[in-house]
């Protein structure tokens, strides 16, 4: 499990392959607005998914944003690094092959500026690995291997630099759990820890999001429960834990017992329909009063709902509608998620989701739908009100989708957060190789 691996591409400690792209891009030119700029011209059908996985840093003047493509019967992870002063990105870096659509990167940053990258895997371990000089995306020590049949990671570091990291491991003959992963400062990394777990043996997903406190010492965690069928329903939740994840407890504060279940954890929102219920999780975020907000959508009706659900005094969970922020503007178009959730140091919120368009009548068909564009909402007053921006160029034909929506995962600083999404095709499987156009979103210079 934490045997030190080397990938079979030129990576090792004396950098990493520069993708051609010889001179620095100026971020001004766009091919559709001025505030968006075209990282690369090909992404794979999850270039920029999943939601919950955090692929944009920003410190002391500089971003990273990280994604997946697919190129020469490959995919490949991929970062570049904008210069805010300048407004310049910098070449492509390569990471490293993921093993298919699934193994896109996620990001964090330690009290030093040592940045923090997981990827490769669908079903296989991820291959962890640090950069070689702070602030620096150019070059990355050896790869370690972490986990076995993983997928879907969210990575966070606490404020002695400990990274936490979670994802799914699959069975073949038990039930599918969520495990934490942790590597203390200098140390190899421990676990796993079994935190959820499904009740029912077969295919299942958690997709978790981490979210810190105001202190930085206690997590918070969303998370979507699904079994992967219909009649056992999804349900919405969320656990926090104050020891980095050695315990966790519900939101009225009861201990929850490992791994919980979709039973024994704080329920935000269930479906137990007959049909496929379509609810999706994956976003949270922590307002400066160390209140946790987290973000869901649910396909069970037409046009699509999208929610921000608060945890107020009294343990209980209190939602907000979001369709009717872009009801008058655009009628009978729903939101969805993949989406994003990240509330600013000044508790402004800011939120990405997906607009769309019926007829999305279930899960599926809202998953890379054509008529999906990137909505922005953002408020200024805890919630109450809502202006709302579309981010994509409207295009029937091509989906805008999979926002990816920058929040602090570890020791980065956001003012106003960046945002990246995937223009294209979802695929015919997650194999096959595509050519999407994968945008940076300059979130700031359109306010």
């Amino acid at each position: 499990m934490h045997r030190r691996a080397f990938l079979k591409t030129a990576t090792s400690t004396v950098g990493v392959i520069a993708w051609p792209s010889a001179k620095p891009a100026a971020a001004t030119p766009s091919t559709h607005t001025e505030t968006s700029f075209l990282l690369s011209k090909h992404g794979c059908g999850r270039a920029t998914g999943y939601a919950e996985t955090n692929k944009i840093i920003t410190r002391d003047g500089k971003t990273h944003v990280a994604w997946l493509d697919s190129v020469d019967k490959a995919f490949r992870v991929r970062i570049r690094t904008r210069d805010r002063k300048t407004a310049t990105w910098s070449m492509t870096y390569d990471l490293g092959e993921a093993y298919d659509n699934h193994g896109g990167p996620a990001l964090t940053i330690d009290r030093e500026g040592y940045l923090h990258c997981v990827s490769y895997p669908h079903h296989h371990p991820f291959r962890y690995r640090r950069s070689t000089r702070p602030n620096d995306a150019s070059q990355w020590d050896d790869v370690i291997e972490v986990g076995e049949r993983c997928t879907y990671p969210t990575l966070v570091c606490a404020r002695d630099d400990t990274l936490l990291l979670t994802c799914r491991q699959s069975d073949r003959e038990n039930p599918w759990r969520m495990n934490l992963y942790t590597k203390p400062p200098g140390k190899d990394w421990q676990g796993p820890r079994a935190i959820l777990r499904s009740q029912h043996t077969g295919y299942s997903h958690f997709q978790e999001a981490l979210a810190w406190s105001p202190d930085h010492r206690t997590l918070h965690m969303s998370c979507r429960i699904y079994s992967g069928k219909a009649r056992h329903g999804h349900t919405v939740g969320y656990l926090r834990s104050r020891d980095l994840g050695v315990t966790w407890e519900r939101a009225d504060g009861q201990r929850a017992t490992l791994p919980a279940t979709a039973e024994s954890i704080s329920v935000i929102a269930s479906d137990h329909s007959t049909g496929n219920p379509g609810l999706r999780c994956g976003a949270i975020a922590v307002d400066p009063a160390g209140v946790p907000h987290v973000l869901y959508s649910s396909a069970a009706t037409q046009p699509s709902e999208a929610w921000i659900a608060s945890l107020d005094a009294s343990s209980t969970w209190r939602r907000r509608a979001l369709r009717d922020v872009i009801a008058s503007r655009w009628p009978g178009r729903g939101l969805t998620l993949p989406g994003g959730l990240t509330i600013g140091r000044d508790g402004r919120i800011y939120i990405a989701l997906t607009l769309i368009n019926p007829p999305a009548t279930d899960d599926e068909t809202v998953w890379g739908h054509p008529s999906s564009e990137v909505m922005w909402l953002e408020s200024a007053d805890a919630g109450k009100t809502f202006t709302s921006r579309l981010v994509s160029q409207r295009d029937p034909n091509i989906a805008h989708w999979l926002p990816n929506l920058e929040r602090p995962t570890g020791h980065n600083q956001i003012d106003v957060p960046g945002l990246i999404y995937t223009a294209g095709t979802k695929g015919e499987n997650n194999k096959q190789i595509v050519a999407n156009d994968v945008y940076w979103y300059d979130a700031a210079r359109a306010t």
